[in-house]
């Protein structure tokens, strides 16, 4: 048995549900009654919307048995839901995984010093590109790519796409900062290139049909040279790394000029927080204790930033984007 002492939240969602069903009365004229403040009645109508005890739509009151049958029904439904994504993923494991895996003896690793082994390292990452047959995928930390390296790798993709192998770019968001780099990643979607743009890219990264791997050997010196492993098992773990980091990863017109949210002001952040979470205008503007005046007016400003379709779009792309973090 529960010993919690009721919120004022919760006592005034009572008082107001038990005078709207006793007497018939609708919410503004019961909250007449109880001489309820505006925001303790929006406060109770939020509180008895949830409990599913106030039709929205016509704020009228639902029986509280009806309400509960009804909860005790979604949650059915729920748990019905997890039981059969359990079984699913029990049968994933058991009759799946494993199959098409090589032997780990497969494994192999070399590793190339930036200083000496640069030209032989080139040389190996074209021969790769060349050999692939199915997928390359690139993961590209902020770094300064001069003119031949844009050419040589705009060559490479170019020939593997003629081939038909699936090309993807995934790249810091900062670096379409820079205008010349934007222009050189919508070139690169040009000829067939997936191009996407994350907030962080952990590391540099080449992977080649899933079985063989460059990595670069210290996420922050790139002059520590790289390491190229073979190895299926090894590789599809990293690959599967690159595909959540895809999956979360942005279009590059999704992405403003300013990437790393210099731009944004606190208060703008805080506005984007709340409207991933579907808040309202009015309540956005108690949260922040600004008028709803000023936040219609930022809402309307972040929305033209990010180039999003609609309040709740806004809040979901700066999520994607990290401008939330």
């Amino acid at each position: 048995m529960s010993d919690a002492t009721p919120t004022v939240e919760d006592r005034l969602a009572q008082a107001l549900y038990e005078r709207m069903h006793a007497r018939g009365e609708d919410l503004p004229d019961a909250a007449e009654g109880l001489g309820l403040a505006a925001e303790e009645i929006e406060a109770a109508r939020d509180r008895l919307v949830r409990l599913r005890l106030l039709n929205p739509d016509t704020h009228t009151t639902v029986d509280a048995a009806a309400a509960l049958a009804r909860s005790l029904a979604s949650s059915h439904r729920a748990l019905d839901n997890l039981v059969e994504q359990h079984v699913m993923t029990a049968s994933l494991a058991r009759n799946y995984i494993g199959l098409g895996y090589v032997d780990s003896s497969d494994t192999r690793i070399e590793f190339h010093e930036r200083k000496d082994g640069a030209t032989v390292l080139q040389q190996r990452i074209d021969e790769l590109a060349e050999l692939s047959r199915y997928e390359v995928m690139g993961m590209h930390p902020p770094t300064a790519w001069s003119r031949e390296n844009m050419i040589d790798a705009d060559a490479r993709s170019a020939r593997a796409i003629s081939r038909g192998v699936r090309v993807r770019s995934l790249n810091a968001q900062s670096m379409l900062t820079d205008p010349g780099m934007r222009e050189h990643l919508r070139a690169r979607a040009a000829i067939g290139v997936e191009v996407r743009a994350a907030p962080v890219i952990p590391a540099r990264m080449l992977i080649y049909d899933r079985r063989i791997a460059i990595i670069q050997a210290d996420p922050g010196d790139l002059s520590r040279g790289a390491v190229l492993i073979h190895g299926h098992n090894i590789v599809l773990t990293l690959a599967a790394l690159y595909d959540y980091c895809w999956l979360l990863a942005s279009e590059p017109e999704d992405v403003p000029g300013s990437a790393d949210r210099t731009t944004l002001t606190a208060q703008q952040r805080a506005v984007l927080r709340l409207l991933a979470t579907g808040a309202k205008d009015d309540a956005i503007a108690r949260g922040l204790g600004v008028s709803t005046r000023t936040v219609t007016r930022l809402v309307g400003e972040l929305t033209t930033m990010l180039g999003a379709g609609s309040r709740f779009q806004a809040g979901v792309r700066a999520a994607r984007l990290g401008w939330l973090d």
